[in-house]
């Protein structure tokens, strides 16, 4: 298929999808088109974190282990830069704490491809599936159209904004990562540390006391939560 072909059918898929914004459609769109019900997009923020913008709600609690433990496909995306193929997660032991947690919420296959333009790394694309095997080979060139569209719509609509200001339609109807950002900045103020080091003591605060890492995350932003109080100090790990 020619690439102008692939593009026109992938914008079409795009296109017809149901979603509140362009993101939230690509989602819902590539979920079809790529044969893979759980889609997310993600950006880079400082620090550098990744911060998911949207997902399908099939993947919903396996893309939030993302964020809960600082690694997995997206992770390994952004940072080299190429494609990450997973056709059988219970053989891939690449991941300590994503892998087996995913699992037993019934992720048996990821993909994920990096939003890139030049040598600058935007964020990942994720793909999701609940059965184990290989993309198409078909499947594996639209997703890579996927991404290139993803990129440009995320770049178009930042366009002279800062990196940690996100569009408003990114905001709505998201999937609340923008919560840990938020309160890893008032973490960062109350330590006195940078911020990637701030998202670290949130984690481990997290998985100390046995809660999601965005309850946490929104129990500081109300207040009710200040890393300096003796109690939330994590343990060593």
């Amino acid at each position: 298929m020619r690439d102008v072909d692939r593009l026109v059918r992938v914008l079409d898929a795009l296109e017809a999808a149901p979603g509140e914004n362009v993101i939230e459609r690509l989602c819902a769109g590539a979920a079809g088109l790529l044969g893979s019900p759980g889609v997310a997009v993600a950006v880079a923020t400082p620090g550098p974190e990744l911060l998911t913008l949207s997902r399908t709600d099939v993947c919903d609690s396996c893309d939030r282990l993302q964020t809960d433990f600082g690694e997995g496909p997206a992770w390994a995306v952004h940072r080299s830069g190429w494609p990450v193929i997973v056709p059988d997660l219970g053989r891939d032991d690449r991941w300590p704490a994503f892998g087996p947690a995913a699992s037993a919420l019934g992720l048996r296959a990821v993909f994920a491809f990096p939003l890139r333009r030049g040598s600058a790394r935007v964020g990942a694309l994720t793909l999701y599936r609940q059965v184990a095997g290989d993309l198409t080979d078909d499947e594996h060139a639209d997703a890579v159209v996927v991404a290139r569209v993803a990129v440009g719509l995320v770049l178009a609509s930042q366009a002279g904004r800062p990196v940690d200001d996100l569009d408003e339609m990114f905001r709505s109807g998201g999937p609340g990562e923008v919560a840990v950002h938020q309160a890893s900045g008032m973490v960062s103020v109350q330590l006195g540390i940078a911020v990637a080091a701030a998202i670290s003591v949130l984690r481990a605060h997290a998985f100390s006391a046995g809660r999601p890492l965005h309850d946490v995350a929104l129990d500081v932003i109300a207040r009710r939560l200040r890393m300096t109080d003796p109690m939330s100090d994590p343990p060593d790990l």
